[in-house]
């Protein structure tokens, strides 16, 4: 019996850590064209930043068809890529996928802001994220 409940105990104790091992952090901003959302999702192992930017300038019909090219800067490092917007008008997807062994310390990221930077035909648009509270 004693057993059974230290196992118990035990496997309780394992489902609430794994449950509270993550953080996510969130960075908003926007700009005359942009609406930007960037999760940073941290757990002990991986980080993971995702982001969702949507149009909301004009002339939405004539970039659908447009590849937009996307970089984000944080502090110790920057990563971006090329993709197509929806047929809303909003681009998402992951930025960046990192894994950090034992422990991730990406704790600098949590109080800077970020710069998302879209480039469309050779123009570019800087909207700066700041984190939300």
């Amino acid at each position: 019996m004693r057993k059974t409940v230290s196992i118990v105990l035990f496997l309780l104790l394992v489902v609430f850590l794994l449950a509270y091992n993550g953080k996510t952090s969130t960075f908003l901003g926007e700009s005359e064209n942009w609406t930007v959302k960037f999760n940073i999702n941290k757990n002990n192992k991986l980080v993971e930043g995702n982001y969702a930017a949507e149009f909301k300038g004009k002339n939405l019909e004539e970039l659908l068809k447009k590849e937009v090219h996307y970089q984000v800067d944080y502090k110790t490092s920057s990563s971006g890529g090329s993709a197509y917007l929806n047929d809303k008008g909003i681009l998402e997807g992951t930025a960046f996928k990192k894994g950090c062994g034992w422990g991730c310390s990406y704790a600098e990221i949590d109080s800077s802001e970020l710069i998302f930077t879209v480039m469309i035909d050779g123009e570019s648009e800087n909207i700066t994220l700041n984190p939300s509270r």
